[in-house]
């Protein structure tokens, strides 16, 4: 996964602390994401059409899949995700 956030903006702080808790609780060890500041990394926004943050990419498996916003739908990003986990 890739999150690319505008470090020090309140929904991406908010982004990033709702994914790690989604992530320890229901993929310890399972994941790996990589946090992108689009602020000191623009290029990497470019590079992949990234124009609002906080935006989550899902990488693998495929099919690519893109999440905007603050993740507080945890549901939504299980689903999204493709966990199946009873509801939350």
């Amino acid at each position: 996964m890739k999150l690319f956030v505008a470090e020090g903006e309140a929904n991406s702080i908010k982004a990033k602390a709702n994914l790690a808790t989604i992530c320890e609780r229901y993929l310890s060890g399972r994941h790996e994401t990589e946090v992108i500041d689009v602020l000191t990394d623009f290029e990497q926004a470019l590079k992949h059409n990234i124009f609002i943050t906080p935006t989550l990419m899902l990488i693998e498996p495929q099919p690519k899949v893109t999440l905007l916003g603050n993740l507080a739908d945890t549901q939504k990003i299980l689903h999204t995700l493709r966990l199946n986990v009873p509801d939350v």
